[in-house]
């Protein structure tokens, strides 16, 4: 197994931030949706619903969830990366949006106290940057609501260097070298099967399922026990 390769906590470049926008997310983002409308209906959630997306990047993914769902779900973005923020404003209000998703500059390590509790906390992709992980799933924990829904999937480590750069040029090798530059170190700086459950546990996520849902993904989905 090739050791974990941190990389930038905070992609907070105006050329970064443009970059990853622009980047075809829609397959990832749409199956992210599908699948996690599937968990709500496992857990019994049902009308609007309370939503904190944990690193929304450009708000992509709420904006996915809003254009698959018929209910008016209200969704909390939070992003430390202001440049994400700002383009994720811009597609909110494209999208025609802004009074279900709302966006804010908060650090998922540290979420204030008066934010929440939601009936579903979701994250993609945004694990992987945390130096420190075990810090972000606690938050998550805490912020849901007992019996909600957690859901969050990210990239998974490569057993060996071969692997990865296999990994790259089958899903960015028609990309820019940003972004094939971009998946390598993400899948660099993942995190293993081992290493997620071993936080799941830690954090006392309750009923929780980890499981490997593609080449380069794990999936968890869990709740919180009743207080």
């Amino acid at each position: 197994m090739i050791p974990r390769q941190l990389e930038p906590e905070v992609m907070d470049e105006s050329g970064e931030a443009q970059e990853y926008n622009q980047m075809d997310h829609r397959e990832v983002n749409e199956l992210f949706v599908t699948d996690l409308a599937w968990e709500v209906t496992q857990y019994d959630l049902t009308g609007v619903l309370q939503v904190l997306d944990v690193g929304t990047g450009t708000a992509l993914i709420p904006i996915e969830i809003c254009r698959q769902s018929k209910e008016p779900h209200q969704i909390i973005g939070i992003d430390l990366s202001k440049e994400m923020l700002k383009l994720g404003e811009q597609n909110v209000e494209e999208a025609k949006l802004s009074e279900q998703i709302s966006l804010k500059s908060i650090d998922a390590k540290q979420i204030p106290e008066d934010l929440g509790p939601f009936d579903v906390v979701i994250s993609n992709s945004i694990v992987h940057h945390i130096p420190e992980p075990a810090d972000v799933f606690r938050e998550m924990v805490r912020v849901l609501k007992p019996g909600g829904l957690l859901f969050i999937r990210d990239l998974m480590r490569p057993e060996s260097e071969d692997e990865l750069m296999k990994l790259v040029e089958e899903y960015a090798g028609e990309e820019s070298f940003y972004a094939q530059k971009l998946l390598a170190n993400s899948l660099h700086a993942a995190l293993t099967l081992e290493e997620v459950n071993e936080l799941a546990e830690e954090a006392g996520i309750d009923r929780f399922s980890l499981n490997a849902t593609s080449d380069r993904h794990w999936t968890l989905s869990g709740s919180k026990a009743a207080e």
